[in-house]
């Protein structure tokens, strides 16, 4: 039997795969790997989050300081409280007393406006705005000249040239049998007369959207009379006396508007009829005091404003008696002796004011408390002869006037030309936006502080 050999083989095995050690190295190492990642995610997307959040918060206090940069705080506080947010009631404290500072005393002065805005589309957002005036007190508490709506498009003004007399005083000249210039102006009357209409008109907005306005129409004119007596041939009238101009008329303009509105809804955009402004704020006539005619004293005004005020628009008249320049007083110098009678006609220089508007059934007395509509500002108050007649139109002959005190008292003429106030006008402004429902829980997501001038 033949020897049978023994023969062994050796085989290499592939070893496919990972072994358990290998497998969790490797884990081991991902996870050294991604866990900083995912935490890199996670931090990041909170980060952002977080941005917008305080990015729509920034936006909001940024809309908040514009409005109120805008509007006044009596304006903002109705903006506010006509509105009524979801499970949310707006409050407006005006002018109170509260801690602001956290130093457990209250300041006077303050006005807070809490509210919600709803306007992101990202979310609701609660705000806090508190404006103080305290850190301003140097300046608060000082008279400052009190003068609204300044604007071009809101006033009337009147004005003549300061050698405006001097035509009419050539003109009676001629029929004075030689009389001097001098002598003309001292027997010679002016009367500026304003008169102010209003009348009530409908404005088409379209998709059957209307309004009504008032709209306003004010008119202006000089007359010079000489006394006829020293004159020959003529009346006392100067022929262009009477010729009314027009210093004011808003009525094309606010159809303009109304107009231009209509044109925007019919494109598709939103309008608001608030933006139609109608409004005769101030009437500005400019008076050269002619001092000629006052060369002795004198019992009656040489120059005369009337003011017809038939419908009772309230406005402020500004009577402002303008400075003659250097030239025209040294016109008045007497070139034979020098002598310069300027300072003593000025002293007896007289003016007189008269009002005329409609109130049935008042009749003047003294201390009467009717406030007129027309508001008299004027520095002719500075002179103690200037007249003053406020004239009740509903009530006939003398019964209708006021006088003196009364009459000024009526017009509120005391005010002088620029009436001055007192009052808070400027306020540090503190806008503090939270999450929904999160006042007094939680920080806010945005302080946002400024300065705001009433």
């Amino acid at each position: 039997m033949p020897h049978m050999q023994e023969r062994t083989e050796r085989r290499q095995l592939n070893n496919e795969g990972f072994s358990l050690i290998e497998l969790l190295i490797a884990i081991v190492i991902l996870s050294i790997i991604v866990v900083p990642l995912l935490h890199s995610f996670v931090t990041s997307a909170r980060t952002n989050a977080k941005s917008r959040n305080t990015m729509h918060a920034t936006a909001i206090a940024e809309d908040v300081m514009e409005q109120f940069e805008a509007h006044t705080l009596e304006e903002m506080a109705d903006t506010y409280e006509t509105v009524t947010p979801t499970d949310f009631t707006n409050n407006v404290q005006r002018d109170v007393s509260l801690d602001v500072d956290g130093d457990g005393a209250a300041e006077d002065g303050i006005w807070q406006y809490t509210f919600r805005d709803e306007k992101t589309t990202s979310g609701t957002y609660d705000v806090v705005v508190t404006l103080d005036p305290n850190g301003y007190t140097a300046l608060n508490e000082k008279d400052i000249v009190n003068i609204q709506n300044l604007a071009g498009n809101l006033n009337a003004v009147y004005s003549e040239s300061e050698d405006a007399a001097q035509e009419a005083y050539g003109y009676f000249e001629a029929y004075s049998g030689g009389r001097d210039v001098m002598e003309i102006a001292r027997n010679t009357t002016k009367t500026i007369e304003i008169s102010i209409d209003s009348s009530r008109i409908l404005l088409d907005l379209g998709d059957g959207e209307s309004v009504e306005t008032d709209v306003y129409l004010v008119t202006a004119s000089t007359v010079y009379h000489c006394n006829s007596a020293i004159l020959t041939g003529i009346s006392g009238d100067y022929p262009q006396n009477g010729s009314d101009y027009v210093i004011f008329s808003n009525e094309e303009a606010v159809r303009a508007k109304a107009a231009e509105l209509k044109k925007e809804k019919e494109s598709g955009n939103p309008v608001d009829a608030e933006e139609i402004i109608s409004q005769l704020a101030n009437i500005i006539v400019c008076l050269q005091p002619r001092v000629e005619a006052s060369q002795s004293a004198v019992t009656s005004a040489v120059d005369k404003v009337i003011v017809n005020n038939p419908k009772n628009v309230q406005t402020n008249l500004f009577l402002v008696e303008q400075t003659p320049s250097a030239e025209r007083i040294d016109s008045f110098t007497d070139e034979s002796t020098g002598f310069n009678p300027y300072s003593s006609w000025n002293n007896n220089y007289k003016a007189a004011f008269e009002l005329r508007e409609t109130w049935p059934g008042w009749m003047s007395s003294a201390g009467a408390s009717i406030d007129s509509a027309c508001r008299l500002r004027t520095n002719l108050i500075d002179r103690s002869n200037t007249e003053y007649i406020f004239n009740d139109l509903s009530v006939s002959g003398a019964a209708g006037n006021a006088v003196g005190d009364v009459a000024k008292d009526i017009m509120g003429a005391d005010g002088g030309l620029t009436p001055t106030e007192r009052r808070n006008r400027i306020y540090d402004m503190r806008v503090q936006v939270y999450s929904r429902d999160t006042i007094g829980v939680q920080s806010p997501v945005l302080t946002m502080t400024g300065t705001v001038i009433e």
